[in-house]
């Protein structure tokens, strides 16, 4: 794994993956948004930007304590188990 302020480069279960930190996000909320969009293991664009989606809700939730739709909320609980070591 390398990094620096704004990018991070995180090589998980031989995929690479580098990711560029949203202004508004501290550090730590982009390491963590990072690893857990890593942890899904998208294969292509979509389904990396779809992880990210899912990623920014789940940690915004638990940091804020955000609500979402029921429908949705049934997405972001799939990656309770993904987060365990964040």
């Amino acid at each position: 794994m390398s990094s620096s302020i704004n990018t991070l480069e995180i090589n998980y279960m031989g995929i690479t993956y580098t990711f560029n930190r949203n202004p508004e996000d501290t550090v730590e909320d982009f390491h963590n948004i990072s690893w857990l969009t890593a942890k899904q293991m998208p294969k292509t664009t979509k389904e990396f930007e779809k992880s990210s989606q899912l990623a920014v809700l789940w940690y915004y939730q638990q940091k804020y304590q955000c609500e979402y739709s029921h429908a949705l909320q049934k997405n972001i609980s799939e990656l309770d188990l993904l987060s365990v070591d964040l």
